[in-house]
C-alpha cells in the first residue's frame, strides 16, 4: 500500500483525513467494491480522487449535474490533477476535442453525466475503455425506493458490465438500508464494504405545525420569514405555489431579496437568481425540489416547507441545507392534511412516461410510495423526538441527547445553547479571515482564479504577480509559511463551507475566477464566525513556529509555556516515551472509556475525533488521570478551550469529579 498520508500532502495539499478516508481509500486501492455514505461536506469527492490519482490510468466518475462536474474538475486543474469532462455545456468541438483525449489513452479522471452513456457516439467509444476506477457520485439516484430516483442511474449496472466491471465505488449523502441494497443490487457491486457516517444534525431545530387553511398557513410563513434572521429557503410542491409564495413574500417583506427558483424557468433566470441567493446576505430563496444538489450556502438560518414533501429522505435532504456552518437553523414544516393530496396525485401518476416499467412494477412503486408518504405524515404528527426518528429512520443507531426540536423543547427555548463555535480554534480563525483578506484584496485589482491567490497569500514572486504589481498589496506574503499547493487546498475548503465561490466572468467559459460570499465578508471582517466545518482546516501537523508567524499566540505554544512551568505545579508532564509505552490494564480501561466519550462529542459537535483530541493526547490523560480541570489543563494536547468545552465530559469518563 503506497504512503497515502505523502500522496495526500503532494497532490492535495492536505495533511490528514477526514473520519473514514483512509479506510474507504485504502478499500478502494486494494479493488474492492465500496458503498460510502457521507454528509455533505465530509470529503466524498477525495475517496476516488486520491486512489485515480495513486494508481493512475482512466477513472470514470458519473456525476449528475453539469454545474458539480465543472465545478470538480476546475478543483482537480487547481491541484495540477489530470481531470476532464464531457457535458452539453460544451460545443461540438470541444466534446469532440475531449473525446479524442480519452480515446488516446488519457490518464486522470473522466467526468460524465449518466445520461452520456446511452448515446450512440458515446456506446461507441464506451467499447475501447477500461478504467481501473468507476466513481458513481450521487449513487442514491440508482434506486427507484429513492427519493430523486432518475431511469439512467438505474441503468448503470449495464454501462459496469461493458466497462468491463471495474471497481466501483458508489457515493451518496443520503440512503436508507432498503435504498443501499438496491444500489449494491443494481450497479452489480461483489461484496462491498459499506460505510455509513452517520445523520445526526444537532444544531437543526425541527418543527412541525399543524394548520388547516390556506389563509392560516400564509400568515405562518410570513411570520416566521420576517422573524427569523438571515438568509432562507421556502420549499414548495408545485411551481405555481413557488410563484405565488415568491410575489406574496416579495409585497409584505421590504428590504430582502426574495428570489425564485423551479424546472419551468429558462437556465439562464434559475441560474440568475441561484447566484442572488448565494451571494446575498439574508436572501430567500422559493424553490420546488429542483433546488438540491450545488446548493451550499452555510448561513441558512431556516428551511421551511410550505407544502408537504413525499418522502422523510427528501425532508431531511431539504432541510439539511440549514446550518451549514455548524450554527443553530429552524427547519419547520407548515403540515396540512389537504398537501398529501398533492403526493398522493403525483403517486398515482408515477410511470406515466417510462414506458418501460410494466402494471405490476408500477403498482410496486405506488404501494412503496405510499409507504414512504405515510411516514413522513407519522413524522409530522409525532409526539416522540423527531431527530431521533430521522436517525431511526436511517438506521442510525445513535442516541440523541439534548435536542432542540418542538417535541422536546416545546416553547422554543435557547437554541443558541447548541452554538457549536467555541470549537473553532483561534488560530484557525486567524487563517480563514487571512485567506478571505487575500481573496478580496487580489480579486480587487482584477478577476483572478485560486491559484493567483495562493501565489499572491505565499509570497511567490514570479512574472504574472510583478506583471499584476500583486507583490505590493498587503496580503502579499500573509501565509508564507504555508506552501502555494496547501493554500489552494485551504481555499477550497473555504469554498466548500459556502465562504467562497469560484465563476466564470461573463462572456468566458471555463476560466473561473474566486470571489467571497456575504457570508464569506462577513466571517472576515469579524461578524460572524467560521463554520465548524473548517475547525480542521489548519490541520494537526501545523508548528508551533507557523502559528507564531500567523500573529497569534497559539494554544499549542501556550501549552509549550505550561510544560516550562510544570515544576512548579503539583502534576509532572508525562514524556512521549511514556505515552507510547503499554497501558497497564487500568489506564486501557480508562483509555477506551476516553475514546467512546471522544466519538459522542464528535457526533455532537460534527466535527472530526482527532479536532476534540488525538489518540496520542487520550493515552497521556488515561496515564496521568487528572482529578479536575486544572489538572487536565496541564496535559500536552489540552488547551484552555478544549477544556472548556470537553473537560467536563472527559473527566465524566475517568470517573472523577472535576
Amino acid at each position: 500500500m503506497p504512503d497515502l498520508r505523502e500522496h495526500l500532502e503532494n497532490h492535495f495539499g492536505l495533511d490528514d483525513f477526514r473520519p473514514a478516508q483512509r479506510e474507504v481509500i485504502e478499500d478502494v486501492l486494494s479493488g474492492r467494491d465500496v458503498l460510502c455514505l457521507m454528509p455533505t461536506g465530509a470529503g466524498k469527492s477525495l475517496c476516488y480522487q486520491l486512489p485515480a490519482v495513486v494508481q493512475r490510468g482512466l477513472t470514470i466518475v458519473v456525476s449528475p449535474l453539469i454545474s458539480l462536474m465543472q465545478d470538480q474538475v476546475q478543483k482537480l486543474h487547481d491541484e495540477e490533477i489530470s481531470a476532464v469532462f464531457l457535458n452539453s455545456s460544451q460545443d461540438a468541438e470541444m466534446q469532440g476535442q475531449v473525446v479524442r483525449e480519452v480515446e488516446d489513452g488519457f490518464e486522470g479522471m473522466f467526468y460524465v453525466a449518466p445520461e452520456r452513456f446511452y448515446t450512440a457516439s458515446f456506446r461507441r467509444l464506451m467499447g475501447k475503455l477500461r478504467p481501473k476506477l468507476l466513481a458513481v457520485d450521487e449513487a442514491h439516484c440508482i434506486s427507484t425506493w429513492g427519493h430523486d430516483f432518475r431511469p439512467e442511474y438505474g441503468r448503470l449496472g449495464e454501462v459496469r458490465e461493458k466497462l468491463g466491471c471495474p471497481p466501483t465505488i458508489a457515493l451518496t449523502a443520503t440512503a436508507t438500508a432498503d435504498v443501499r441494497a438496491d444500489i449494491i443490487r443494481l450497479l452489480g457491486l461483489r461484496d462491498p464494504r459499506v460505510y455509513v457516517t452517520g445523520f445526526d444534525r444537532p444544531n437543526l431545530r425541527y418543527e412541525s405545525q399543524t394548520i388547516s387553511t390556506v389563509v392560516e398557513k400564509d400568515k405562518r410563513l410570513l411570520k416566521l420569514v420576517k422573524d427569523t434572521p438571515g438568509s432562507g429557503i421556502v420549499y414548495c410542491a408545485t411551481r405555481k405555489s413557488v410563484d405565488e409564495m415568491t410575489a406574496m413574500l416579495k409585497e409584505a417583506v421590504k428590504g430582502r431579496t426574495i428570489v425564485s427558483y423551479h424546472a419551468g424557468m429558462e437556465q439562464e433566470a434559475r441560474a440568475r437568481n441561484q447566484d442572488a441567493f448565494m451571494r446575498t446576505a439574508g436572501a430567500v430563496a422559493v424553490a420546488t425540489n429542483a433546488f438540491g444538489m450545488g446548493i451550499n450556502k452555510p448561513d441558512v438560518r431556516f428551511v421551511i416547507h410550505y407544502n408537504t414533501p413525499g418522502t422523510l429522505e427528501a425532508y431531511y435532504q431539504e432541510a439539511g441545507r440549514g446550518g451549514r456552518d455548524g450554527l443553530p437553523a429552524r427547519c419547520v414544516l407548515l403540515f396540512s392534511y389537504k398537501d398529501s393530496r398533492v403526493q398522493e396525485y403525483f403517486i398515482d401518476h408515477i410511470g406515466e412516461n417510462n414506458e418501460g416499467l410494466n402494471k405490476v412494477r408500477i403498482c410496486e412503486l405506488q404501494e412503496h410510495a405510499r409507504a414512504k408518504l405515510e411516514m413522513l405524515l407519522g413524522y409530522a404528527r409525532t409526539h416522540r423526538c423527531r431527530r431521533q426518528m430521522i436517525l431511526d429512520y436511517f438506521g442510525d443507531e445513535s442516541e440523541v441527547s439534548d435536542c432542540a426540536c418542538d417535541v422536546c423543547r416545546p416553547g422554543g427555548g435557547p437554541v443558541e445553547a447548541h452554538d457549536l463555535t467555541a470549537t473553532v480554534p483561534d488560530e484557525v480563525v486567524t487563517v480563514v479571515r487571512k485567506l478571505l483578506a487575500g481573496i478580496a484584496r487580489v480579486t480587487i485589482r482584477s478577476s483572478f482564479g485560486v491559484l493567483m491567490v495562493a501565489d499572491v497569500l505565499a509570497g511567490a514572486d514570479n512574472e504574472r504577480i510583478q506583471k499584476w504589481h500583486l507583490d505590493r498589496l498587503s496580503v502579499h506574503g500573509l501565509l508564507r509559511v504555508y506552501t502555494a499547493k496547501r493554500l489552494v487546498a485551504m481555499l477550497h475548503r473555504l469554498m466548500e463551507a459556502g465562504l467562497a465561490i469560484q465563476r466564470d466572468p461573463e462572456g468566458v467559459r471555463f476560466r473561473p475566477v474566486v470571489e467571497l460570499t456575504a457570508a464569506g465578508v462577513a466571517v472576515m471582517r469579524g461578524q460572524q464566525p467560521p463554520p465548524a466545518v473548517l475547525a480542521d482546516l489548519v490541520g494537526r501537523s501545523a508548528s508551533a513556529l507557523s502559528l507564531l508567524a500567523l500573529g497569534a499566540e497559539p494554544r499549542m505554544l501556550r501549552s509549550s509555556r505550561r510544560a516550562l512551568r510544570t515544576n512548579q505545579r503539583p502534576m509532572r508532564e508525562i514524556t512521549a516515551s511514556e505515552a507510547d509505552a503499554p497501558l497497564d490494564p487500568a489506564a486501557s480501561r480508562r483509555f477506551e472509556r476516553l475514546r467512546r466519550v471522544r466519538i459522542e462529542l464528535s457526533r455532537e459537535k460534527q466535527l472530526p475525533a482527532y479536532c476534540i483530541c488525538h489518540d496520542s493526547t487520550l493515552k497521556l490523560i488515561a496515564v496521568a488521570c487528572p482529578r479536575n480541570l486544572e489538572a487536565l489543563e496541564m496535559i500536552r494536547g489540552m488547551g484552555p478551550n478544549k477544556v472548556r468545552v470537553f473537560g467536563r465530559a472527559i473527566l465524566e469518563a475517568l470517573g472523577n469529579e472535576g
